[in-house]
């Protein structure tokens, strides 16, 4: 067992990603492994995320200003050679975390939702439903401020419904 916690570190963050089975964005890996279950502290976490894709383990898929992360095959190779070395209770509640947790995480980087005041006193709302680097959905309306709050805090739920109506009704 690796007892080097820069290591473990590094280890943790290569096998939450690969459990994931989704690219995340570095915020959400930061949150997931910092945040949510203090898995990494912060400033270790935003150093050792920077490491791996330095190191070319960490692939990032576009070039955005905020690209999504994923394994690179040497990553996949690191983990399947040091796999043991991760304690199996950290393994297993990674696991269970990310079993859980996955389509959540998925929704709040796919559905995008936010509001704002325009200078003659309207509202824009501008909702997007993205692929992992690109929007395939994207949907601005003029609304009043009630209007406006109400699309924005229900677009999560409703985003794939509206998709598929729209969908639908375009492509008959």
């Amino acid at each position: 067992m690796i007892h080097d916690e820069i290591i473990n570190n590094k280890l943790l963050v290569l096998f939450v990603l690969e459990k994931m089975e989704i690219p995340v964005k570095e915020e959400l890996l930061t949150t997931i492994c910092s945040e949510d279950n203090e898995w990494i502290p912060y400033f270790d976490c935003k150093q050792t995320i920077s490491e791996l894709i330095k190191g070319g383990f960490i692939s990032k898929l576009d070039s955005s200003a905020d690209p999504m992360l994923t394994l690179s095959e040497d990553g996949h190779l690191c983990l399947m050679h040091f796999h043991n070395d991760i304690p199996k209770s950290i393994r297993d509640a990674v696991t269970e975390y990310t079993k859980e947790s996955r389509m959540k995480y998925k929704k709040k980087q796919e559905f995008f939702c936010n509001y704002y005041k325009n200078a003659d006193g309207t509202y824009t709302v501008e909702m997007k439903i993205l692929e992992i680097v690109r929007p395939i959905l994207q949907i601005k309306c003029v609304a009043t401020q009630k209007q406006a709050i109400s699309i924005y805090n229900s677009w999560n739920k409703k985003a794939p419904e509206v998709y598929r109506a729209l969908y639908e009704l375009l492509f008959d």
